[in-house]
């Protein structure tokens, strides 16, 4: 059985799609975004402290020596970005979006809600670049795909209204129990000839928090706002 391994640089956009309070996929009118305006994703796994147990005997020498094996709680997340997108942003925390008056009204911008924000649940996907990458037959590249299936608990970071660029900061909490299943979308090309597009080959189960493969399927395209997800 081959092994893919990649040398990775250069994240290319990410997505996000927006989930129910138990983690599965809502179908909606602005259910799922994509973007290229953002300057990193930093994750960090949180660890449960082990528990050590030790007893020594009579003599002074150790008799009992347990350790508990590491229990990983959560990924922390700290997300960047560079493009200020309403939709974007109630996506990941769940403040209200501001509107315009005219006749269908327009997305013009959001509120900081004390009952809302960190309310949000979402799913979050990452396509990072592949180096060195020889031409292939079919002309389709390959990119490092990684999916978060199950991130909440959102916070503000701190932001900068300055003589520079605007970076809007927020950190996050990748869990597990997801309720993604294969997903809605198309992010693979299966093994037949020719290849067609399909969601993940196995289902996200209980215990995962991220999910990581090497896949070319094309990039989805980076826009402005928010659109529709219809789950087929």
């Amino acid at each position: 059985m081959a092994v893919v391994c990649s040398k990775q640089a250069r994240a290319k956009v990410m997505r996000l799609t927006l989930l129910d309070e138990c983690g599965a996929v809502v179908e909606g009118p602005a259910s799922t975004l994509v973007t290229d305006g953002f300057v990193s994703v930093t994750s960090t796994p949180n660890y449960l402290d082990a528990e050590e147990i030790t007893q020594a005997n009579a003599n002074g020498d150790l008799c009992i020596d347990d350790r508990s094996d590491p229990a990983l709680r959560w990924i922390d997340l700290s997300i960047i970005v560079c493009v200020t997108d309403p939709s974007m942003i109630n996506l990941i925390t769940g403040d209200p979006l501001v509107l315009d008056d005219a006749a269908t009204p327009n997305t013009v911008g959001f509120r900081i809600n004390a009952a809302l924000t960190g309310t949000a649940n979402f799913a979050l996907e990452i396509w990072e670049g592949i180096t060195g990458q020889a031409c292939t037959v079919d002309g389709n590249p390959s990119y490092g795909y990684w999916l978060y299936p199950w991130v909440k608990d959102a916070q503000w970071g701190e932001w900068v209204h300055q003589n520079g660029a605007l970076v809007l900061t927020f950190t996050a909490r990748a869990v597990n129990g997801s309720g993604w299943g294969v997903g809605p979308y198309d992010v693979r090309r299966d093994a037949t000839v020719p290849a067609t597009l399909e969601p993940l080959l196995t289902a996200i189960d209980d215990d995962d928090f991220v999910h990581y493969e090497v896949s070319s399927a094309p990039l989805p395209t980076s826009a402005c706002g928010a659109v529709a997800l219809a789950i087929p």
